[in-house]
């Protein structure tokens, strides 16, 4: 059912002309969203923030429309305090959180024909319903003509992360090619690399691929963040989904070649729990001197405090289109430990961290073992470097405006929803 709210909203009292005419506001385009998951959701991390972020700094000029699932990843609970199968407020934004009848393919036409939008953005490729059966729908001719598609894979195309169930996601993009399910989309790339990442995994068929980096929390300015203290063991902390993606089992690796004192936190929700088991042996065998620990999820709200706790985040990732994580720590005044696989390849230069082949593990090493000797004014330089980092990134402009360019420019080329 269409959200209740027009999308001329009715003007106020002040919006009335001096000769009695109401100036009405401009139309906002409609985005209809297919997102595998949304607040009060948060365990899928980046896609989650993205998405966030887009409403929050567009929802403006853009009147999104946001259809998901009702749990959380890796959960089968409900959501709490959400209704089922209906159109709600969540913070501003109309939201549907489907239920098991809302998954089909008529279910899903129906909802794109309610909603009436100008563009239709799905956040993966390889999501059967938040992505493939959308473009199903599409395909077999059940939507409306004139609605722009934008599709976001959110770093499936990376090399690394294609070797993950490679045959059925061989096969299936294939598929996708023989029968022209993709195509005349828009892409949307988060970053030059993973521009080319589509075109090498889809060839012609992505034809128009925009690069609009992911948007991120806006920072406002504020004093720099206290130096951490020199006293103890060096203090190293790893918050992500625990899988292989992630590569959790490598850094603990790392961490048990340091020479020096170190405690090493691992936050996050254990997405692969195979996966983790294998870093059980690791985790026992540590010596004196080293200790690691995995501390359990962490709430949206208390990640930057709980990274700001330490004094060098460690990612040592097989990929990461934009890498949320990677931002909040520099914004918590944390240097960052990464490998040359995420957007991020400038800390060394910008002095807010380091960048490092996985292919040679004793450099992540070295980079902790120098940072566990730094005096409180090179740890103090260091945060003010992060954090001064991730403002500049919180600011951009050609960013905020790459991104509006997905939707405000199809809202000149489609016509009025409805």
């Amino acid at each position: 059912m269409p959200w209740p709210g027009s999308v001329n909203a009715a003007a106020t009292a002040s919006d009335v002309g001096s000769i009695g005419t109401m100036k009405m506001p401009p139309r906002r385009p409609v985005v209809l969203v297919f997102a595998a998951y949304y607040r009060p959701a948060f365990r899928s991390g980046g896609p989650l923030r993205t998405l966030l972020n887009m409403v929050d700094q567009l929802g403006d000029e853009v009147d999104f429309r946001i259809f998901t699932r009702n749990h959380d990843l890796g959960s089968r609970e409900p959501l709490a305090g959400v209704p089922l199968g209906r159109w709600c407020d969540v913070d501003g934004t109309p939201v549907f959180y489907g239920s098991t009848s809302d998954r089909s393919l008529s279910a899903v036409a129906r909802l794109i024909r309610d909603v009436g939008p100008d563009t239709v953005y799905l956040n993966s490729f390889f999501d059967p319903l938040f992505s493939i059966m959308p473009l199903v729908v599409r395909r077999l001719g059940w939507t409306a003509p004139g609605i722009r598609w934008v599709l976001a894979p959110r770093g499936e195309f990376a090399a690394s992360a294609l070797r993950i169930k490679a045959t059925k996601k061989r096969l299936f993009r294939a598929a996708a090619r023989l029968t022209g399910l993709h195509s005349g989309l828009t892409w949307q790339a988060s970053s030059d690399f993973e521009r080319d990442d589509i075109r090498r995994a889809m060839g012609g068929i992505a034809a128009d691929i925009r690069v609009a980096t992911d948007l991120t929390e806006r920072l406002s300015e504020k004093p720099p963040p206290a130096s951490p203290r020199p006293e103890g063991p060096l203090r190293v902390c790893l918050l992500s989904r625990i899988s292989a993606m992630k590569n959790v089992r490598y850094a603990i690796e790392v961490v048990l070649r340091l020479r020096c004192p170190v405690e090493f936190s691992i936050h996050g929700p254990i997405e692969d729990r195979a996966y983790w088991e294998t870093c059980q042996p690791l985790i026992a065998s540590a010596p004196a001197g080293c200790r690691i620990e995995w501390k359990g999820e962490v709430a949206p709200d208390r990640v930057r405090e709980t990274i700001a706790a330490s004094d060098v985040f460690l990612l040592p990732t097989l990929g990461e289109n934009f890498g949320h994580v990677i931002f909040e720590s520099l914004a918590a005044g944390v240097p960052v430990l990464v490998s040359d696989r995420t957007p991020w390849r400038d800390l060394d230069t910008r002095g807010s961290g380091w960048v490092r082949p996985l292919e040679t593990p004793q450099a992540f090493v070295d980079v902790l073992e120098s940072a566990a000797g730094r005096d409180s004014a090179m740890r103090r330089a260091a945060a003010v470097a992060a954090h001064a980092h991730a403002l500049e990134a919180s600011r951009s402009a050609a960013v905020l405006g790459a991104n509006r360019g997905l939707f405000l420019d199809a809202a000149l080329d489609s016509p009025p929803a409805g």
